[in-house]
Parts: structure tokens; C-alpha cells; sequence
């Protein structure tokens, strides 16, 4: 399973979820605020993830919020929470990321590069290089 590319999709779902609730209701800020606030939301989701914190998770999402793993098998947010606490994180960081606002939405894309272990074999997730 392609750990790196899952985290891509839960931080596409974030994002939209959470750019289209906290604009509602509240006057725009500048896109360098929400940028600045979304990437450090997306430092929270990942402190959650490393130190298998499904509290926080949990604090980050809808309780409809749903994702797509490698597989194309649907994840709940009670699932992705069982996942968190009970992960095999050793080391994660997020690279850079872009941030686009369209309106009251925002794209954010971006890399985590992050090492996991299991009972017999050690992952490494880092970006790929651009041919």
C-alpha cells in the first residue's frame, strides 16, 4: 500500500472540508493567511499521525469525512482513527506546499516524506524527482 499517496488524498479531503467550512460566515483574509492556515493544520494532522493521536485527528475532521485508499477502498473517519493510534509512524515531515484559493475553496498540494515500519519490513516515503 502506497502510504505516501493516501496521505495525499486524507490532505485533499481535508482541505476541501475545511476550506469550505471556515470561509462560511467569515470575512476573507488574505491568501497568505490562509495559506499559513491551512499548512498549519496540515502540521497538526501530521504531529497527530507521528504521535498516534487520533484525538487531534478527530478534532480536524467532519464526522462524515471519508478517503480513498491506494486501493480504492473507502476509510471512515472511526477507521482512519483506528489507523493513527495504532501506526507504525517512525519519522515524517512535510515538504513544501502550495496553496491556491479559489473564492471560498482552496488546493492545497504538497508532499510528506515518512518512514513506517511493520513487523518484517521498513518504509520510505519521499517525493519523487521530476524527470
Amino acid at each position: 500500500m502506497c502510504i505516501r499517496f493516501f496521505a495525499l488524498v486524507c490532505l485533499l479531503c481535508l482541505i476541501v472540508g475545511v476550506a469550505s467550512s471556515a470561509g462560511a460566515g467569515e470575512p476573507k483574509g488574505g491568501n497568505d493567511d490562509t495559506a499559513r492556515t491551512l499548512q498549519a493544520i496540515e502540521q497538526t494532522w501530521l504531529n497527530a499521525e507521528k504521535n498516534h493521536d487520533p484525538a487531534s485527528f478527530e478534532r480536524l475532521v467532519a464526522d462524515d469525512w471519508i478517503a480513498l485508499t491506494p486501493d480504492g477502498k473507502r476509510q471512515t473517519k472511526a477507521e482512519r482513527s483506528a489507523k493513527i493510534k495504532n501506526s507504525h509512524m517512525g519519522a515524517a515531515s512535510l515538504g513544501p506546499m502550495d496553496v491556491r484559493v479559489f473564492g471560498d475553496t482552496a488546493v492545497v498540494t504538497g508532499t510528506v516524506d515518512e518512514t513506517a515500519q511493520n513487523a518484517t519490513h521498513q518504509y520510505v516515503w519521499s517525493p519523487r524527482k521530476p524527470r
